[in-house]
């Protein structure tokens, strides 16, 4: 069977007509271990018996797995066997020459299960053709069905969390959902923590509001360097070292600071070259692949400013960028100076 995606996959669940093995993988980690959970409560009920369910981390007893593979289901219509991220380079050759053998004679009342919740080889990505983690996934494309959890679109982010939202009985209404993406990017296990964390204080039946969000929602970095490069780009000096004190205060890291100022600036510089040069700024998009977000920061923040004061606040970037890696100075002064040093920038082009 070809490899399928989340959504023929909720049509199988809401069928019931299970087949004898799974292989659950992709970059969407919290889908696959959400799915694997309801794969199994499928089979083996939401309150699993130890005789007809067993699970496996990554290095375990073959011999045990051989054994859980044959059982026979009691009081129940399937043997379920879990293994998780399991990696042939904890087998010698022989143990895993068993587990592939295992797999390739699975009884019909067995639901075998190789979930990745974590481990990267599940991702798709290309090992070696002869190595045994390619051999299971392609036993599972004969033999079974397999379920790739592609990265989510923004959008397809945002329609998960107005969903999420609603089962709870909150309304998230659609800017919301935008800009709690903006706010956290796209990773669904944060997300979801944000967004539990709204429901309860908007309560049953409330909605989420944008003042919740920006009271409650631990931002990512990169949005706070985001609202760090608008403020010294519109030259709103106070509010600068304001969210500059702010992310050293919250500890983070000096250089992962200027790393990310710098990738702002970079693409603020490519947005404005982007218009000048009579392209779309959503070709940016297609080149550099950037999210929604980021494109509209930039595009925003690129009217507001010069080409020749970009490329000056790109060199002083690099500068203190360079000044961090290789000298004892304080690198808060050094951050300091640099906000200080775009300000001025900023002021001298826009009077020009």
């Amino acid at each position: 069977m070809p490899t399928i995606t989340e959504a023929d996959f909720k049509k199988i669940l809401s069928r019931g007509d299970f087949g004898t093995l799974y292989y659950l993988c992709g970059e969407e980690k919290m889908l696959v271990s959400r799915y694997t959970e309801l794969l199994v409560e499928k089979t083996a009920g939401k309150e699993p018996s130890d005789f007809n369910y067993h699970v496996f981390t990554d290095a375990f007893s073959v011999d045990e797995f051989e054994a859980a593979a044959q059982m026979v289901p009691f009081t129940s219509d399937y043997n379920v066997v879990v293994v998780k991220d399991l990696d042939f380079s904890n087998f010698g050759a022989d143990e895993s020459g068993k587990i592939l053998d295992t797999v390739s004679h699975l009884a019909g009342d067995t639901v075998m299960i190789f979930t990745f919740p974590t481990k990267a080889s599940g991702e798709g990505d290309k090992p070696a053709a002869n190595s045994k983690d390619t051999k299971l996934k392609t036993l599972a494309s004969k033999k079974g069905t397999i379920v790739e959890f592609k990265k989510l679109t923004p959008s397809a982010v945002k329609t998960k969390l107005i969903s999420w939202a609603s089962k709870r009985g909150v309304v998230l209404p659609q800017a919301q959902a935008e800009l709690l993406v903006e706010y956290c990017g796209t990773d669904l296990n944060r997300l979801k923590t944000e967004l539990e964390k709204l429901c309860a204080y908007a309560g049953e039946g409330g909605e989420i509001k944008r003042d919740d969000i920006d009271a409650l929602v631990t931002r990512d970095l990169e949005s706070r360097i985001f609202d760090l490069s608008n403020a010294v780009i519109n030259r709103r000096s106070a509010e600068a070292f304001r969210v500059l004190d702010r992310l050293l205060y919250n500890r983070e890291d000096e250089l992962r600071i200027i790393s990310v100022l710098a990738s702002s600036y970079v693409n603020i510089y490519r947005a404005r070259i982007a218009v000048k040069s009579g392209a779309r700024t959503t070709e940016l998009k297609k080149w550099f692949k950037y999210s929604d977000s980021q494109l509209r920061y930039a595009e925003r923040d690129s009217r507001s400013t010069t080409t020749a004061a970009l490329r000056k606040s790109i060199n002083a970037i690099a500068e203190t960028d360079m000044a961090l890696k290789s000298t004892r100075a304080s690198k808060r002064l050094l951050l300091e100076l640099l906000v200080e040093k775009l300000l001025i920038i900023a002021s001298e082009e826009r009077r020009r």
